[in-house]
């Protein structure tokens, strides 16, 4: 439409198609966008990441993330720190019919079109724990359904998947009534045998927020809660930095092939409901296919290495300061490249300066 009304265009307001000679702004509408998109396969895209900052707000955030690093390396040196006993949580949000914005289709199809499931639109929370130290890895996640009651078990969904458990909220988010629950879920979590005191490093989401029943089960499991800085998850959080987005392409693999199988079985729900309608989408799997589906996803991501032939879970926990260094030292070189400039540019914060809170506006 802006093309139409630019008075730099060739085309204008009153330009018409030549195939029937009616106008062209006429044409633009809802559904013909939609086609164009669909015929051009054109997909909406979400922003990612943190929104744009001030470049005071960005400061003081390196500041923080400085000093951060400079705690875990002081940390590291004196011994108070032992990598065997750091973790990192952090919860990640799926909807049902996520994908990668491609259309599912076979060879020799006349036309291509994507194919949504029914209740689409249902969401869920995986929540992701990386343990420490050299046998770092991605341990078993909870599923966090949608249920307005908090109902657990979910009637005919036992609860019994090797590799992955679950619980109920209403917004299928975690908040401090379930946040509790995940300490004392052994599938989720695990103290330590010895009765050594671990430190999970998290955000500061809301659902994190302590409560007396938060810092019993803590106590019991012998667990303290060290939070990141915030708003800079995205810059030293190992789950963030790529481990989420390598589980997430395990999840969509795995997710797109089950659609092209129901696809080819026929798998719609073409069964009209009590009041006459139907969907005619694919039929959605159920609560048990994606229990299933994110066992799995982690297994996968557990199984990869990169070049130097190292979990993708270890190289996050080494690069973002929560784990010694391959020679077994806690360096600045071991971080990754954007930490290593935030130390070189506030080194005065690195070295235990506190970064002060903003100042005050009259």
């Amino acid at each position: 439409m802006s093309i139409l009304l630019s008075p730099d265009s060739i085309y204008h307001a009153e330009s018409r198609d030549p195939k029937d000679d009616k106008l062209l702004i006429g044409k633009i509408t809802r559904s013909w966008i939609q086609q164009f998109m669909d015929v051009h396969n054109i997909v909406l895209l979400s922003q990612r990441g943190r929104l744009s900052l001030s470049n005071a707000k960005e400061i003081q955030i390196q500041k923080m993330v400085a000093y951060h690093l400079g705690l875990l390396h002081r940390g590291f040196q004196s011994g108070q720190f032992d990598e065997n006993l750091m973790e990192n949580v952090d919860e990640t949000h799926f909807v049902i019919n996520m994908d990668n914005g491609r259309s599912l289709g076979f060879r020799g199809d006349s036309t291509v079109k994507y194919a949504d499931v029914v209740a689409g639109g249902e969401s869920m929370t995986l929540v992701v724990r990386i343990s420490g130290g050299r046998r770092s890895m991605i341990e078993a996640p909870m599923i966090i359904f949608t249920n307005s009651n908090r109902t657990y078990p979910i009637r005919g969904i036992d609860d019994n998947i090797p590799g992955v458990c679950y619980r109920t909220s209403p917004k299928a988010w975690i908040d401090t009534t379930l946040f509790p629950e995940y300490f004392l879920e052994p599938r989720a979590y695990q103290a330590d045998l010895h009765h050594r005191t671990k430190m999970v490093w998290l955000d500061n989401c809301s659902g994190h927020n302590s409560t007396p029943r938060l810092e019993a089960t803590l106590i019991e499991k012998h667990t303290v809660l060290k939070f990141l800085p915030p708003c800079c998850t995205d810059l030293c959080q190992p789950a963030d930095t790529f481990v989420i987005s390598k589980i997430k392409d395990a999840w969509t693999k795995r997710w797109e092939a089950k659609k092209a199988d129901m696809i080819r079985l026929e798998a719609w729900q073409d069964v009209p409901r009590a009041d006459g309608t139907w969907s005619g989408k694919l039929k959605n799997p159920g609560k048990r296919f994606f229990l299933q589906l994110a066992a799995d996803a982690i297994e996968d991501v557990n199984r990869q290495v990169d070049i130097d032939n190292m979990s993708f879970a270890r190289k996050s926990m080494i690069r973002c300061g929560l784990a010694l260094g391959i020679d077994g030292t806690w360096n600045v070189q071991q971080l990754f490249p954007h930490l290593q400039e935030i130390v070189a540019k506030y080194e005065q914060h690195f070295h235990s300066l506190e970064v002060p809170p903003p100042p005050m506006t009259p």
